[in-house]
């Protein structure tokens, strides 16, 4: 961090979780309060960045942000709809003194308190003028200019706030508006326990007061929610940055998940035809694990790329797939019969895709999907999802290891009959279909934006929403105006959790609510998995929607979704003991169509520690019998039970959930009441003991 004068040294990843972005007031080490008012890009540091990834993630917290009950700046609005945010990597960080209001350490003489109104600039180049010499005990220093007195003067460490955004120095209350000399009886710990003074004949005036936010009282009636707070500027409440993290696709997956969205653009909302219908069940058969994600991600490029046929070829083309249809009929007729002709119909159905593909659309290559998903309202709202792709393309695009490779793998029986005892254990006891370590999973960190009073929306509807500031650089002249994201990528290390889609499909039978479905879904994963898609609109949509979404469906409609977060809160909060990582070193990063959520390392740099590795090749089962635990019970119950079974006591996250903290519950575990409302009573939870 610097300024003109000094220079400190920041960690990265403090950058994005404290105050040190645009728009916050930060104590230096020098002891002064200064606010950042800009910040110098390391261009390096962007370099692989995709920057359509990153600005369709933007957008996609955007829209959980607004579905939550906040509020959204235009600036911000209007450059995630044109694509015109600018990126810059932070590097050096400049700030300038703030707040000016300044107070006398010895006689308590209060300056710059009554110009609320005049210039920053105007108010510094006055303070820097009265800037004494050094001496002995404070160096630098402004003197105080009440007569007799000589004392040093220091700034007030207090600024009043409102959620919509507004930040200013500590004002004068109106009972002390009239007097000339005014002093402040300092406490540093309770804003209103400030209190003004008369120099003059040293009787109290008035208690450090806040009035109603100037811009939230225009056009409504004055409440609660309009009155602006004082805070310390160490308290926090000044400046909340709302960071995203998100997994970044290589080069190639990411270009066909924006070409897969650019083509669903095109075509009339709410239908499923043509390229956007073929598009949609190849998707979706990858996501029941149909079709190897590397070879759909051949033919869904194919499909993309395939032109229009001229009319007069169309009869040509449609003898050769005729003659291709009955070629890999005999070649399944075969295979069937014992033949390995695997690589001959594989070999016959990219021909046939290719050809199907100048015909503008695949025409039921993956009509396979049918069987699982017939209806395609599901299949609109998965395709619709980004995240639904980024779960298919992502076990090619990654080095994930899982563990049946791993228990392979161990040179010593010994060793290796331990791992596959414990593994089997998860499986069993807790629901468990998959883990896999990744040791280079891409992520991206990056600043939205930044909130005060308040980290989370507004969720009363009377009240004035949580608004999400743009940064404002007031150093960089191509900044100015234009809404900026603060970004880094790095490559880091991640375990991918999957449940048994079987297992959790029984449970919601059984324990939360739902109508028994034909016995045929209880007998594949896909099965399962497709039922749980088409009877859980909550496990199709964005996880950022699922509170809305709740709302409309029911608790338990919606309970495999939470029932999945619930475990990601769980393990995330178990994981230090064996992995060394604390709740805040590691983020979720929820797939719930797939069933399935990362746990990764928040790292801003191409370097780990290595404890998810360690964790999985050595402490799964203990990692899960102390989540598990963990769930059980909270120190606050039973207050917390009656209120949903979740709070910051038990399995709600400090950061980085990816719904607020809404929806969790140990409920979905070990049964009880799922939700504040009582909407939800699970008899049984998903890794409680069956009877």
């Amino acid at each position: 961090m610097a300024d003109n004068e000094d220079q400190e040294l920041v960690q990265n990843s403090r950058i994005f979780y404290e105050a040190f972005l645009p728009g916050a007031v930060t104590r230096l080490r020098n002891q002064a309060l200064a606010q950042v008012v800009g910040v110098a890009d390391r261009e390096d540091a962007l370099e692989g960045l995709d920057r359509t990834q990153l600005v369709d993630a933007v957008r996609k917290y955007l829209a959980d942000w607004q579905n939550a009950g906040g509020e959204v700046d235009a600036l911000i609005e209007e450059a995630a709809q044109r694509s015109e945010f600018r990126i810059q990597a932070p590097s050096t960080l400049f700030v300038t003194p703030y707040p000016l209001v300044l107070r006398c350490t010895t006689c308590g003489a209060v300056q710059n308190h009554d110009k609320p109104r005049r210039q920053h600039e105007h108010l510094l180049a006055t303070a820097y003028g009265r800037i004494s010499g050094l001496d002995s005990a404070h160096g630098s220093s402004i003197r105080c200019t009440q007569k007799g007195c000589g004392g040093h003067m220091t700034q007030v460490p207090f600024v009043v706030v409102h959620r919509c955004g507004h930040l200013s120095q500590i004002g004068t209350p109106p009972a002390a508006r009239s007097y000339d000399q005014l002093g402040l009886r300092h406490n540093a710990g309770m804003y209103r326990q400030n209190v003004f003074f008369d120099l003059l004949t040293d009787s109290n005036i008035a208690s450090a007061s806040v009035e109603m936010c100037p811009t939230c009282t225009v056009g409504r009636v004055p409440d609660s929610s309009t009155l602006q707070k004082g805070t310390p500027v160490s308290g926090g409440d000044a400046f909340f940055p709302q960071v995203i993290q998100f997994v970044a696709l290589s080069k190639k997956p990411g270009e066909l998940v924006s070409n897969i969205e650019a083509e669903l653009a095109k075509q009339p909302e709410s239908t499923l035809k043509g390229r956007a219908r073929d598009l949609a069940e190849g998707v979706a058969l990858g996501l029941l694990g149909r079709i190897d994600s590397e070879a759909l991600q051949a033919q869904l490029l194919q499909i993309l790329e395939g032109g229009e046929a001229r009319p007069e070829d169309m009869a040509d083309i449609d003898q050769q797939r005729q003659e291709l249809l009955g070629e890999i009929d005999q070649l399944d007729s075969l295979i069937a019969g014992g033949l390995a002709l695997h690589k001959s119909r594989d070999s016959a159905r990219e021909r046939l895709s290719k050809l199907i593909s100048r015909m503008g659309a695949s025409e039921g290559t993956f009509g396979e999907v049918r069987q699982f998903i017939p209806d395609d309202a599901v299949l609109l709202d998965l395709i619709k999802q980004r995240r639904t792709m980024e779960a298919v393309l992502l076990r090619h695009d990654v080095g994930r290891r899982s563990v049946s490779q791993l228990i392979a793998s161990t040179p010593d029986p010994v060793l290796g009959e331990s791992r596959a005892q414990d593994w089997s254990d998860v499986r069993d006891t807790y629901g468990i279909q998959d883990i896999a370590h990744i040791p280079d999973l891409k992520v991206v960190l990056s600043a939205v934006g930044f909130t005060r009073e308040k980290r989370e929306p507004e969720r009363e509807p009377d009240q004035i929403a949580v608004k999400l500031n743009p940064f404002e650089d007031r150093i960089r002249t191509a900044a100015k105006g234009k809404a900026v994201l603060y970004a880094f990528s790095a490559q880091t290390e991640a375990l991918w959790i999957r449940l048994d889609p079987v297992k959790v499909l029984r449970w919601c039978v059984d324990h939360a609510g739902w109508e028994p479905p034909p016995e045929a879904c209880f007998a594949s994963a896909a099965a399962a998995q497709a039922c749980l898609l088409t009877c859980s609109p909550a496990l199709t949509s964005a996880p950022g929607s699922a509170i809305e979404l709740t709302k409309t469906v029911g608790h338990s409609a919606a309970a495999p979704f939470h029932l999945l977060h619930t475990i990601s809160h769980s393990l995330m909060l178990t994981a230090r003991r064996h992995s060394g990582y604390d709740s805040q070193s590691l983020t979720e990063y929820l797939f719930p169509m797939d069933l399935s959520f990362l746990v990764y390392v928040t790292s801003v740099q191409n370097f780990t520690a290595g404890g998810l590795l360690t964790l999985f090749q050595h402490y799964l089962r203990r990692w899960f019998d102390d989540a598990s635990l963990h769930a059980f019970n909270c120190a606050f119950d039973p207050i917390c039970s009656d209120v949903g079974s979740s709070c910051p006591g038990c399995i709600q996250l400090p950061r980085g959930c990816e719904t607020f903290n809404a929806g969790v519950s140990r409920s979905y575990l070990h049964g009880g009441f799922a939700d504040q409302g009582q909407g939800l009573w699970v008899p049984i939870g998903f890794w409680q003991p069956q009877s």
